[in-house]
């Protein structure tokens, strides 16, 4: 397998599996039913409340979204600043927003602190030459 396969097939694993393991802590780890579950056909009664499963999918997702972005421009160096610093400050604003009462949610700055700790990790994997 060549180099470049090779980094491909880690960054397309670092783009699904942290989305789908997001997604199945989100299900267990609710104590009530959300609505994409019926878009999902899940209908399971059964939940745990562990600790970290409110915030461990947010991280996970933004780990996921992060490396997105990391494939679409073959690079953390060439993704636009614009998109970056746009991203971040839109994510966290959700949370004020919340916290604010002018979007639906909670609004958690541990949540804002996982968004921050993906692109942290992604930064990290990518210089360090991993991803």
């Amino acid at each position: 397998m060549s180099a470049n396969r090779r980094v491909l097939m880690v960054r397309w694993a670092w783009v699904v599996i942290p989305l789908i393991a997001g997604v199945l802590i989100y299900l267990k780890g609710r104590k009530v039913p959300v609505f994409f579950e019926r878009w999902l056909l899940y209908n399971s009664k059964e939940t745990s409340s562990f600790p970290g499963s409110i915030w461990i999918p947010d991280y996970l997702w933004g780990v996921s979204l992060w490396m997105a972005m990391v494939m679409v421009w073959d690079g953390w160096e060439k993704i636009p600043k614009g998109w970056k610093i746009g991203i971040a400050l839109m994510v966290s604003a959700t949370e004020l927003f919340q916290w604010l009462g002018w979007m639906h949610g909670t609004g958690d700055w541990i949540d804002v602190l996982m968004y921050q700790m993906a692109i942290l990790t992604v930064y990290i994997l990518h210089k360090t030459k991993r991803i």
